[in-house]
């Protein structure tokens, strides 16, 4: 274990080294959220309700979202790349530790930075445009576990696409695609409740729910205890099935090298 938190404290530091990147990818996140915000503003000055969500909500949604976005955001494809490209992910592979522990404890190391900065900056803002009597105390700290979750989860997709890099130089292609695809389909820029009929209820059990819908619908109060439960069963079985597929492709991904005589 000792191991892995010396990687955790490398991600750490790695994380205070890049705050340039950090800070420009926040400040880029905190635009969207704004633009996001006054789109919404304008929508629902000629709707008082839209598939559940009211104004008051949807002002709530678009804070949440915005945390969730931020947590663990830096993604790792194009350092997977670049270290293959260089010969470095020989090291790595021969480290007395997993490989994917590795990078996610390096990512937790990150994304400590990202939450405490997220909080602060977002939970003032809110609690100024919300009040504090929109928190809900239970909910408030199932949202924190449902976010956690769905860190392992985001993590996951991103080891399965940075696995991609083992067959292709085309590592910005990789992680835009990703990008595309968790951005749409977790909600980030539109809630999932948005989209029509049986493309909602489709979306609602892919892993890319569990990142960011479901612990905003547990912060904005919109399910039921039941419903929480389930939610987070299912982000656990995601959690698992990701790992599980992680585990199987990565053996073949490494084999890889190993063929091409890295």
């Amino acid at each position: 274990m000792k191991k892995y938190i010396a990687c955790f404290r490398c991600g750490f530091l790695d994380g205070c080294a890049s705050r340039g990147y950090f800070i420009t990818g926040m400040l880029g996140n905190f635009i969207q959220a704004v633009v996001l915000y006054y789109v919404w503003k304008s929508v629902f000055a000629y709707h008082t309700t839209i598939n559940g969500f009211t104004w008051q909500l949807m002002k709530r949604y678009v804070f949440a979202a915005f945390l969730c976005s931020n947590v663990f955001s830096m993604g790792f494809e194009m350092e997977t790349a670049q270290r293959i490209i260089q010969g470095d992910i020989i090291l790595d592979l021969l480290k007395p530790v997993s490989y994917r522990g590795m990078l996610f404890f390096r990512m937790l190391g990150s994304a400590g930075m990202e939450i405490a900065a997220a909080i602060v900056l977002v939970g003032g803002i809110y609690l100024a445009v919300n009040g504090v009597s929109s928190l809900l105390p239970v909910n408030s700290v199932l949202f924190f576990i449902s976010l956690f979750l769905g860190m392992w989860i985001k993590f996951g997709i991103q080891y399965l696409f940075s696995l991609l890099c083992f067959y292709t130089d085309n590592a910005y292609g990789v992680t835009k695609a990703r990008e595309v695809l968790t951005n749409f389909l977790s909600g980030a820029l539109v809630p999932l409740a948005m989209f029509p009929g049986i493309f909602r209820q489709a979306v609602k059990w892919l892993p890319f729910s569990g990142i960011l819908d479901t612990p905003c619908c547990i912060f904005l109060g919109m399910l039921t205890p039941r419903e929480m439960l389930c939610r987070m069963l299912v982000q656990c079985l995601w959690i698992a099935l990701l790992w599980a597929a992680g585990e199987l492709l990565g053996k073949k991904a490494f084999g890889v090298i190993s063929m091409y005589g890295g």
